[in-house]
């Protein structure tokens, strides 16, 4: 089983910049996973993306749909705008009894069916998250957003 949890992380651009905390799988942060300078929308210092960061943690706790037509959720955004058609870093959560597997991380936009692009042996593909865990540290999140 993996272990999903949560860091404080920094986003640069020419623009500006965004403090949020990053997901971490295993306690390595997804943006090292997939090198990007997308962000999650869990800002820590800009409550314009409290309402986002509402939303998504609903979706990956299952209580919304996807970010997409097909079901799937936005894990990292556009850090100057948000917009799905800039691009996002999403995945199909599926939920088990006792398990939630985050499954075919990849690159999608909200304007183009997502396609499975070639992985490569060095692509992380896939999570399995003990479900009470996983649940907790999104409850936990979500609270701290609607505050």
């Amino acid at each position: 089983m993996n272990r999903l949890g949560v860091e404080p992380s920094v986003t640069r651009w020419t623009d500006g910049e965004a403090r949020f905390l990053d997901w971490t799988i295993d306690g390595v942060a997804l943006r090292d996973m997939e090198p990007t300078q997308h962000q999650t929308p869990l800002f820590l210092d800009d409550d314009r993306w409290r309402e986002t960061a509402v939303e998504t943690l609903c979706r990956l706790l299952g209580d919304l749909p996807g970010d997409f037509d097909d079901g799937r959720v936005a894990l990292l955004v556009c850090p100057a705008c948000g917009d799905l058609g800039c691009g996002s870093y999403s995945v199909e959560v599926v939920f088990g009894d006792d398990v939630v597997e985050w499954r075919a991380f990849g690159w999608q936009t909200d304007y183009e069916p997502f396609e499975d692009s070639e992985v490569s042996e060095d692509d992380f593909t896939g999570a399995r998250f003990e479900r009470k865990a996983y649940e907790t540290l999104l409850r936990d999140l979500l609270s701290n957003y609607r505050a």
